[in-house]
């Protein structure tokens, strides 16, 4: 089940989310921000972390939906249920770890799905319905925990969900077989996820980029929006203010704020306004 046909031929509407809602307090002040400025329509809340409840603040004014997490804080359930997810410590296992312990077998799929669907309950607990699902570090376009992702949301009603079709294609990707057979599984695995009755955005596209500055940041919003797709996208970003709690932040710390700036900015509303998208969230797609 995916949009219908007219729209996907004949619009141009944005859902713009703002990835991390909980993992820092800045990162939730943020996507506020963003969310009152009426740039930001949608959000993936980190029910795991520490400012999670933080997420009530924005209950009916923007779409919201779960962010599934492996790899930063510990996990929503009590750690003896989830030994095969953390470290000695409790804590989740880094991307490399995790990753290579799914390689070498070492994951229990009841585990995982446990723990997902208690990352999910969490939501619901606060009286909060998820319009869809993505994941941190991009732990969706794994198969194993792909899988695992729909069966939770299926069980929860939650028919969106993020995929990753390139708002343009980098053919450059052509020259390295790895990269072709990645980009062909990534579309194999949209239409999968349509084909399970779930619905996807058109196409994808992200603010993300190490060592953003301001200039780079409002070159890349005005060639996205200036080069709009007909149907639906989401445009992924992931704002946020540095504060005492950055450590859960990883290597992407400085750029949030770069982000987020641009993002407020008079150019932006400017180059937003000039596109004539319309912005709309998850929970505004007719299937």
């Amino acid at each position: 089940m995916g949009w219908s046909e007219e729209w996907r031929r004949n619009v141009h509407k944005i859902i713009i989310n703002a990835d991390d809602f909980g993992i820092t307090p800045g990162v939730n002040k943020a996507i506020r921000e963003l969310a009152d400025a009426g740039i930001v329509t949608s959000t993936t809340a980190m029910m795991n972390m520490p400012f999670h409840e933080e997420i009530s603040s924005l209950k009916g004014k923007i779409g919201i939906g779960v962010h599934f997490n492996l790899t930063v804080g510990k996990p929503v359930l009590d750690s003896r249920k989830v030994l095969t997810l953390i470290d000695d410590e409790g804590i989740f296992y880094s991307i490399e770890r995790l990753l290579k312990k799914m390689k070498k077998k070492l994951l229990s799929g009841d585990d995982v799905e446990a723990e997902f669907d208690a990352q999910v309950a969490r939501l619901t607990t606060l009286g909060i319905k998820s319009d869809h699902i993505d994941s941190h570090e991009s732990l969706i376009k794994y198969p194993f925990f792909m899988r695992i992702m729909k069966s939770v949301a299926k069980r929860y009603g939650i028919l969106g969900v993020r995929s990753y079709s390139p708002r343009k294609f980098d053919y450059s990707r052509l020259l390295s077989l790895r990269k072709t057979m990645i980009s062909l599984y990534l579309a194999l695995q949209k239409r999968r996820w349509e084909y399970d009755g779930f619905s996807t955005t058109y196409k994808y596209d992200s603010l993300l980029k190490f060592g953003l500055d301001h200039v780079s940041a409002i070159a890349t919003l005005r060639d996205i929006f200036s080069g709009l797709p007909n149907g639906v996208m989401e445009f992924g970003v992931h704002p946020g203010y540095c504060d005492n709690h950055t450590i859960h932040l990883g290597e992407y710390v400085l750029e949030r704020e770069v982000e987020t700036k641009a993002l407020l900015s008079e150019q932006f509303k400017a180059i937003l306004e000039e596109s004539g998208a319309e912005l709309i969230s998850f929970k505004d797609i007719r299937a």
